[in-house]
């Protein structure tokens, strides 16, 4: 779709600056009138049927994934088509046609597995799992979970990864399993500040709150729902999150014998949830409706809901899939995973054939991999040892050279987990490059452990870019990973001499480390 991008691009339409209203018209105006082709076409309906989602419009949604899907053809355009098939697989759960969603998630794991595509297959299985609690049956969609455990090391995008995790939390706080929820929305509380989808992001404070409520703090728990919400206005643009965020505040409020405030936030959800659904969202805003005004002792308005939800759950069970989904189901599964696991077994081996023409590329790559570190993606010490001494050393006159250390960096690791740790090796990283000139070097060292190489012998110049990069550090909000605490750097600055052995250079800078360390951490010594 880079062609069409382009091609939008150069009318001077700007699609990041548009708000829903203004993409979802520019989007309907691609599909009727600029696209080029059928493919792109459909693509330019899936756009439009992402924007219909935000303005509540879901029949129109899924009329246009309709369309978009009859204009595609196999097997050029799988992947426009596993997307159609996941976004229609959301859009029947949401207005409560459940056989529907059912239907459309074995289409996505069957043509996911047809074409080795390992995540959308996750997703299917997600979407197969939340079907069971939506039923009510949780610990089948552990089951369906528990199916991804094999294949969760292969999953190479972070959101996927997220999302993965978080459906898991939401079934264990729902089954009051909130030891086993804690320690993976830790997880998950990692892995979101490499995320870029805000929805996945909004769902990490969701889940936070309902596990302090769970845990008898519901006013804690209104307090970050309510901050969330003033932080990020935007909540409103996306339906199904705005109700979960409503149904978790209320629930905070009942406990907190608000009932009457609780019912008003439900009402006005079930206006708005009422326009495009009429199943379980409906019901689970009246089992809260209910307990809100069961809490103002309007127990005769309480009966009333808990009737109609009823109803509804009467209508969910009859309709519903729900023998499609048990061990059957699960045993399909297993057979399509080991299907799935030969054809991207026999896509890598086609991969391979192509290796030939690809060889010297591939050495260059592997070449520039031993020169890197793999986490912070800095040069590394056997580049500082061999090609920089080897090769960049000799042409260069003077240098100075920086060895920095994270301070009390063990206690971060001790205290936070290693995978904390590792989050705080890449930022200070990126903070450290970001810091000096292009044409100086930055390498991480080992540990916790960076040196920079400064192509200057201007003292001055050396000690401004050293105090640059410890303030930069100790001045970053360390908030979202290590929540209160502070982070600090200690600097041992020196200056090359002529003909030294880069040993002894090195030795010299060490040494005003040890003693920036001793002399109270996060400064600069220079020896």
């Amino acid at each position: 779709m880079d062609n069409l991008l382009a091609r939008i691009a150069e009318e001077n339409i700007n699609l990041i600056e548009l708000n829903p209203q203004q993409s979802l018209t520019v989007w309907c105006f691609v599909a009727e009138h600029f696209a080029q082709s059928d493919t792109e076409k459909a693509y330019a309906l899936l756009m439009c049927s992402e924007f219909e989602v935000q303005s509540n419009q879901i029949k129109n949604s899924i009329l246009h994934l309709q369309r978009a899907l009859l204009l595609l053809s196999l097997p050029q355009d799988f992947e426009l088509m596993l997307k159609i098939y996941s976004a229609l697989s959301y859009r029947y759960t949401d207005i409560g046609e459940y056989q529907k969603a059912f239907e459309h998630l074995y289409s996505l794991s069957k043509l996911a597995v047809e074409y080795g595509d390992n995540e959308f297959y996750i997703q299917s299985i997600l979407g197969l799992g939340n079907l069971c609690s939506i039923y009510g049956d949780h610990l089948k969609a552990l089951r369906y979970y528990q199916k991804l455990d094999a294949l969760s090391s292969s999953i190479k995008s972070n959101n996927l990864s997220l999302r993965y995790r978080l459906y898991t939390v939401a079934c264990l706080l729902d089954l009051n399993r909130l030891s086993k929820a804690k320690e993976i929305l830790a997880e998950c509380q990692l892995i979101q500040s490499v995320s870029d989808d805000w929805q996945l992001i909004a769902q990490v404070k969701l889940y936070s709150a309902k596990l302090l409520r769970l845990k008898k703090s519901p006013q804690s728990a209104l307090n970050q729902l309510v901050t969330f919400r003033r932080e990020q206005s935007n909540i409103h643009n996306y339906p199904w999150l705005n109700k979960l965020f409503s149904i978790e505040t209320a629930y905070c409020l009942i406990q907190l014998q608000r009932g009457e405030l609780a019912d008003v936030i439900i009402s006005h959800q079930l206006k708005i949830t009422q326009k495009y659904s009429q199943g379980y969202y409906i019901r689970q805003l009246l089992d809260v409706k209910s307990d809100a005004l069961a809490s103002c002792n309007n127990f005769s308005e309480a009966l009333h809901c808990e009737k109609e939800a009823h109803t509804l759950t009467v209508n969910i069970i009859r309709n519903f899939p729900i023998n499609e989904l048990g061990s059957q189901s699960l045993r399909r599964l297993t057979r399509l995973e080991l299907q799935l696991r030969l054809n991207i077994s026999e896509s890598e081996n086609i991969k391979l054939k192509k290796v030939s023409d690809q060889q010297k590329d591939t050495v260059a790559k592997l070449q520039q991999d031993v020169f890197h570190d793999s986490l912070t993606k800095l040069f590394n010490r056997r580049w500082f040892e061999t090609t920089f001494i080897k090769e960049i050393k000799p042409f260069l006159k003077k240098y100075q050279l920086l060895v920095i250390d994270i301070d009390d960096f063990k206690s971060i690791n001790d205290e936070y987990s290693h995978l904390t740790g590792d989050v705080v090796l890449k930022i200070v990283g990126q903070i450290l490059k970001e810091s000096i000139d292009p044409s100086h070097y930055i390498a991480r060292y080992g540990g916790e452990e960076f040196i920079i190489i400064i192509d200057s012998n201007n003292d001055e110049n050396g000690k401004e870019i050293a105090e640059f990069c410890r303030v930069a550090i100790a001045d970053y909000n360390w908030k979202n990973t290590l929540n209160d605490r502070m982070l600090t750097i200690s600097i041992g600055l020196t200056k090359s001499i002529k003909n030294e052995d880069y040993k002894a250079t090195f030795l010299r800078a060490d040494k005003a480390l040890y003693q920036a360390k001793r002399s109270g951490k996060n400064k600069v010594c220079i020896y």
